[in-house]
């Protein structure tokens, strides 16, 4: 049997899925740290939930945070009724529906310039956007919205930084490697040093396989 080891944060998605035939190691190389919201940055974007028509979230760490967020100011999934959710894949669209809300948009292209894409279809030309993200985002988004000269508000609600729990698993007996961001790429090299050379590596993601080929 096929032996898959899985190095973000959640496979459950990953697993549901059915992207693999074997026996699932989960050992995740990053750990997701998330930012108070009660913090002047993310007090100041949440002040202005209320006035967002449209909500952009990259990732499903970002739904997860968010929400709990959400739990912890006390407000309710009402507060977004009439507001326009985007998400970056079905993943993250699948992580929204877990929190009882759907998903309006969903781009093809698993990447904040498939996002681009998929606004350039849309009329947003009065509208006013919130970006909760990581710490660690591209500014693809950003300058988008600075050169359509498009209202925004985008907030770090989390860091992510390299985990290593002992023991790590022998790589001698892993058939496959799944890498689910530029995170788990950095935080690979940082515990194992190296890339090896006889296994499939699986990049979930243009963005991810990007950062992959620089060490291959």
């Amino acid at each position: 049997m096929k032996r898959v080891l899985y190095l973000g944060t959640d496979p459950t998605q990953f697993a549901a899925q059915g992207h693999f035939d074997g026996h699932l190691i989960h050992y995740p190389v990053i750990q997701i740290v998330p930012k108070s919201p009660f913090s002047p940055e993310l007090k100041l974007a949440y002040d202005d939930l209320k006035e967002y028509t449209h909500l952009i979230f990259t990732s499903k760490n970002a739904v997860q945070i968010f929400f709990r967020h959400l739990s912890e100011l006390n407000l309710s999934n009402a507060i977004l009724t009439d507001k326009t959710l985007i998400a970056i894949g079905v993943v993250t669209a699948a992580y929204l529906k877990a929190q009882g809300v759907s998903a309006s948009h969903i781009a093809q292209q698993e990447s904040q310039e498939g996002l681009v894409q998929l606004l350039n279809q849309l009329d947003i030309e009065d509208s006013y956007f919130f970006l909760p993200r990581s710490a660690l985002s591209r500014p693809v988004l950003i300058q988008y919205f600075i050169k359509r000269e498009i209202r925004f508000q985008a907030c770090d609600l989390y860091d992510t930084k390299t985990f290593k729990t002992a023991p790590a698993p022998e790589l001698k007996v892993i058939d496959e490697i799944v890498f689910t961001s530029p995170s788990t790429v950095k935080g690979f090299i940082e515990i194992y040093g190296a890339l090896p050379q006889d296994k499939k590596l699986l990049a979930i993601g243009p963005i991810t396989e990007n950062a992959l080929r620089q060490f291959i």
